[in-house]
């Protein structure tokens, strides 16, 4: 896959979590990022320990509160807002990790575009189930919302030329190749010395 491409379905799978639980995109992109990994400051941020602290408490508070029948719509200015803006940040971060990294507002819109349209399909599916299944409907939701964070931030953070440190090609040189005599010039001298060339040859 195209890295730009690759690194946009990232940014619109992270937005469709926080389109699912506005603060369990953001909190899961915290909990997977690497110290170091990007010398950008707002993504350095997020893997230090305080603000991991924040962002899991605040999706665990949304965890019980989207529960509660009096939890408002998700799409009303005060639940939708947050879903968009936290979807774009989250593209953003999350798209940023790889090199090369995409525009970042080619990412926040990715990002902000599917919070929107899975924040509409949830509250779709939520009226679908009806009152007495609400429950178990809110369950699935999690459930998806979970699975879309790990497979996307799992994959953000496996090394992108596989297991291990990428190969430096410079620590090959003066390796040499299989079937290739790499005898240092010292033992070359020493067998010009045992094995002088006699007159006539």
């Amino acid at each position: 896959m195209n890295p730009a491409v690759g690194a946009l379905a990232r940014a619109g799978l992270i937005g469709a979590v926080s389109g699912l639980r506005s603060q369990w995109g953001i909190a899961a992109v915290s909990l997977s990022a690497r110290p170091g990994e990007t010398p950008f400051a707002a993504q350095r941020l997020l893997s230090r320990p305080w603000v991991r602290g924040a962002v899991l408490a605040a999706a665990a508070g949304e965890f019980v509160a989207d529960k509660a029948p009096s939890t408002p719509s998700r799409l009303a200015p005060a639940g939708l807002i947050p879903r968009l803006v936290l979807g774009a940040l989250s593209g953003v971060a999350l798209a940023g990790r790889r090199r090369p990294a995409v525009p970042p507002i080619a990412a926040a819109v990715a990002g902000a575009a599917t919070a929107g349209a899975f924040a509409v399909a949830g509250v779709r599916w939520r009226r679908t189930a009806g009152a007495r299944t609400d429950a178990v409907a809110a369950a699935a939701e999690d459930v998806l919302a979970a699975a879309l964070a790990w497979a996307v931030c799992a994959d953000a953070v496996r090394p992108p030329h596989g297991r291990g440190r990428p190969r430096d090609d410079s620590e090959l040189v003066g390796a040499g190749a299989p079937g290739v005599d790499d005898a240092p010039d010292g033992a070359e001298a020493s067998r010009t010395q045992a094995y002088p060339d006699r007159p006539g040859d």
